[in-house]
């Protein structure tokens, strides 16, 4: 089982880390995830981000379907970063 936040040590604890964090964020989370809860994990590290961010929820578990994964990262790299040129 899974330490949650609380218990893990303050030098490995991404809570602390968070805040810190200045370039755009993207997190893909499964609504059914069975490792990282929605409620009590991603969504409190979430709200610590600065912005840019953003938080991209599927219908599945830990693992989001490879077509819904490259299709969101692709999506927020060009809007992060800017399109690039296919040829």
């Amino acid at each position: 089982m899974r330490k949650s936040y609380v218990q893990w040590i303050p030098e490995a604890n991404p809570i602390n880390f968070a805040p810190h964090i200045l370039a755009p964020k993207l997190i893909v989370h499964g609504r059914y995830d069975e490792n990282l809860s929605l409620k009590t994990e991603a969504e409190p590290l979430y709200k610590l981000l600065r912005e840019p961010k953003r938080l991209v929820l599927y219908d599945g578990g830990h693992v989001p379907p490879f077509e819904f994964f490259v299709t969101t990262i692709n999506g927020w790299l060009d809007e992060t970063l800017g399109p690039i040129k296919h040829e």
